[in-house]
């Protein structure tokens, strides 16, 4: 394990702040209304005190009628007072119930704004996963604590200041000692808190390796190929070992630590002792009289009660503001909310030079001096074998990725945000997204918010063929799509990849990416997507990426990349007789095609 980290007492002090900041910007209103409470109940306890002190004084005096006539209204109140008391405890638990729950979606909110402002390459960086499995664990996990234990120690030190108060008034000499008792504790608490957080910090990739565990053994899409191949315990057995690793490493922290808080609480016992045995001496020396020594005794109880209970405390709100450091470096981090970004004309030219792209953390880059040109209106295409840099330089294009080197330009103008290049692009990707929600939904995420949206919903799912999928569901574009839910239904991989282009043609860009937009088709739908492109995205600028050489023939211009570089490009003609990358790729598959052609006409 790696040494236990901690905080700074000036960033845990930030860190307190900001969460008190995160409590009441989640409710301010039943916030003040639990802190009234918790003021009105440390006042309650320090009139209790006073009014023992009353009573023992009285018990000493001439007779019972002065007794009756002087302590039985103050117990009359002390009762009222504590009636009420605990009349408001119970509103406050209710409050405090529900502020634990708007906090919970307020903290929530703070992680999910922020990743979904994160750039994409940053999903690139593992260490990036470390923070927001952090940030994520103290929203989803902490703010119940963070609002009990913030109201108790609150409550805590409301009473400690009023016992402290009235202790000073009685016999303000013994504070000072009172105040050594809870130390031990409190140092020991501290270094068990670090250690925790530094264990947490340490297990963050293994917890990360985990769940990813888990969601192979839980998930649906999943479940057919783990038990084709009889992969289950095998997947078990990890996850098994990543757990065994974690309790093996809390284990010898916990064992460490309980040792060390056993011996604070017997240093600090003996303090107490030592303090009540120098009430018991100054008694003796006429310093105070027995009333005022009895009382004292009381609030040095209620004083080592309060103290130790902030002790536990701030050892249960050690470990959230902890993590909520994390959660207020995530949420820092965040970029500003970008400027609406205006829609002007465009032509759809785009333009690409010398753009390169290095991942974080890789040795080489994968895109290195890359000049390409998607006239206005023009079907190009991009090739090249696996791991040549096609989708990475879709994305780039798309302003998913920021260059390493290079500029992108639209109509000749260089492009300095990626987000005009992403409000411009409509992509579709082969791994898209298969949202488990409405058909119309599916579609009309294309674009949210846009005009006309039924006109523009029938307008795509007649073009990406979706519109007949759609007549043949039970509840039509109002059919959810998923069968873990209720009333929903699932459709075939080809199907949802109508969806998804339908979801490109409801964007409604200048610039259309496909990255192999027909992997889940069959021959036919696809031979009638190639054949219909051009009057489908008629006057738009269309990049596609494929492997599949028969369906690139008809671009206006085709681009062979390898290894990150341009090493080819024009039309299907002079490329084959250029007899390069192209050339062979193409050759290979129509071989291919042909011996497979050729074996059916002899089996027949």
């Amino acid at each position: 394990m790696t040494a236990a980290k901690g905080l700074s007492a000036r960033s845990l002090a930030g860190t307190a702040v900001f969460a008190l900041r995160l409590i009441w910007a989640a409710d301010r209103r039943r916030f003040t209304a639990i802190l009234v409470h918790q003021l009105f109940s440390a006042a309650t306890l320090s009139l209790v005190m006073l009014f023992t002190k009353e009573l023992l004084g009285g018990l000493g005096g001439d007779g019972r009628a002065d007794l009756w006539s002087n302590l039985m209204p103050l117990l009359m109140a002390a009762m009222v007072l504590m009636s009420i008391n605990g009349a408001f405890r119970g509103l406050a638990q209710s409050w405090q119930r529900v502020l634990a729950v708007k906090t919970d979606r307020h903290i929530l909110s703070l992680v999910l704004r922020s990743t979904m402002k994160t750039d994409l390459l940053t999903f690139e960086d593992p260490a990036f996963y470390d923070r927001l499995q952090r940030a994520v664990f103290a929203s989803r996990v902490q703010p119940i604590t963070l609002v009990s234990s913030a109201v108790a120690i609150i409550q805590t030190s409301f009473s400690l200041i009023a016992v402290g108060a009235t202790f000073v008034a009685m016999t303000w000499i013994l504070l000072p000692l009172c105040l050594l008792a809870p130390i031990p504790l409190i140092r020991a608490a501290k270094q068990e808190r670090d250690a925790r957080y530094g264990l947490n910090e340490t297990l963050a990739e293994n917890r990360r390796v985990r769940d990813y565990l888990e969601r192979l053994l839980t998930g649906r899409d999943e479940a057919k190929e783990i038990r084709a191949f009889g992969i289950g315990k095998t997947l078990f057995d990890r996850w098994d070992s990543c757990y065994e690793k974690e309790i093996a490493d809390t284990t010898v922290v916990q064992r460490r630590h309980a040792k060390r808080k056993i011996a604070a609480r017997l240093a600090g016992d003996l303090i107490t002792v030592a303090i009540i045995g120098g009430v018991w001496l100054y008694v003796g020396s006429g310093g105070i009289d027995v009333p005022t020594a009895i009382a004292a005794l009381l609030g040095l109880f209620l004083l080592n009660t309060r103290v130790q209970s902030i002790t536990f405390l701030f050892t249960a709100l050690g470990d959230v503001l902890l993590y909520l450091a994390d959660l207020r470096l995530f949420a820092a981090a965040r970029p500003a909310e970008a400027a609406e970004i205006p829609r002007r004309a465009s032509s759809g030219s785009l333009t690409a030079r010398g753009v390169g792209f290095r991942y974080p953390g890789a040795s080489e880059p994968t895109l290195r001096g890359v000049d390409i040109d998607l006239p206005a209106g023009g079907i190009v295409a991009l090739v090249g074998t696996n791991g040549s840099g096609k989708t990475t330089l879709a994305k780039v294009l798309a302003g998913l990725y920021p260059p390493s080197t290079g500029t992108v330009s639209i109509d000749g103008e260089p492009v300095l945000e990626p987000e005009v290049l992403r409000d411009r692009a409509a992509v579709l990707f082969q791994d898209f997204v298969k949202y488990r929600l409405t058909v119309t939904d599916n579609i009309e995420f294309g674009r949210p918010g846009a005009e006309d949206p039924a006109r523009r919903l029938a307008e795509a799912a007649r073009s990406a063929a979706v519109d007949t999928i759609a007549e043949r569901l039970d509840h039509g574009y109002d059919t959810v799509l998923g069968a873990e839910f209720s009333g929903g239904t699932d459709l075939s991989l080809g199907q949802w990849q109508r969806l998804a282009l339908a979801r490109a043609f409801y964007r409604d860009s200048p610039f259309v990416i496909l990255d192999e937009p027909t992997a889940s088709l069959d021959a036919q739908a696809e031979a009638e997507l190639f054949d219909k492109l051009r009057d489908l995205f008629e006057g738009r600028t269309v990049l596609f990426v494929s492997h599949r050489m028969s369906n690139v023939r008809g671009a206006d211009r085709i681009y062979t990349l390898d290894r990150g570089r341009i090493v080819e490009s024009g039309d299907h003609e002079s490329l084959l007789a250029a007899d390069g990358i192209y050339a062979k790729l193409f050759r290979l598959q129509a071989a291919g095609y042909e011996e497979r052609v050729t074996t059916q006409s002899e089996t027949v």
